[in-house]
């Protein structure tokens, strides 16, 4: 059976699930992708873009590559056609990401530089770069990135401020980033969490 945009419950994407997978969804299935960001600069030093490294969980990986060839001589193409997948996916739920300066939110491009990798923990990996659609100043204002699954099926978090990597520019701009983590409401027995990371670039 083909569950309808399963990557918006489960940070995936369309695929054919088994029963079992179905009755462990229902019974609680659950996720986690950690996110670590660097905030890209120009030369005069205006916010770009922000790349992205999204790690999946273990279970969540194995799901994502059931039945794929992983071997040494497929490896890389199967990572590739499922990379397409994902960034699909990823698009469609916006990328868990919201972005504001000050109290406005910043829009952005499509993305078009990605990839996708095993790390050495057999866990996915996809690396984008995320585009800003205008270049935007930072001197004097405070940068929030907001992080949440609306469908509280999973957890995406930056783990700590470890994982807000900032330029040489922006370091000497900004102070440390800071993360809070917030509940906002439960879902079917799961917690709807939001984590705001905000990068204080006033004097």
């Amino acid at each position: 059976m083909k569950l309808h945009s399963f990557f918006r419950l489960a940070a995936a994407y369309l695929f054919l699930c088994t029963v079992p997978l179905q009755a462990s969804f229902a019974a609680g299935f659950h996720y986690q992708l950690d996110l670590t960001a660097k905030l890209v600069n120009s030369p005069q030093g205006e916010l770009t873009a922000i790349q992205m490294s999204w790690v999946y969980d273990k279970e969540l990986s194995t799901i994502l590559m059931d039945g794929e060839d992983l071997s040494e001589a497929k490896k890389e193409e199967t990572l590739k056609k499922r990379s397409a997948d994902i960034l699909k996916g990823l698009s469609e739920v916006k990328f868990f990401t919201k972005v504001l300066l000050g109290e406005t939110a910043l829009p952005f491009l499509d993305v078009e530089i990605y990839t996708l990798r095993l790390n050495k923990e057999s866990r996915l990996q996809m690396n984008l770069t995320l585009p800003l659609k205008n270049k935007q100043q930072l001197k004097d204002h405070i940068l929030k990135i907001i992080l949440t699954d609306d469908s509280a099926v999973g957890l995406v978090t930056f783990v700590d401020t470890s994982h807000m990597l900032l330029s040489d520019q922006f370091k000497a701009m900004c102070k440390k980033p800071t993360l809070l983590q917030k509940k906002l409401a439960e879902i079917d027995g799961h917690a709807q969490i939001a984590e705001t990371m905000t990068i204080d670039c006033t004097a």
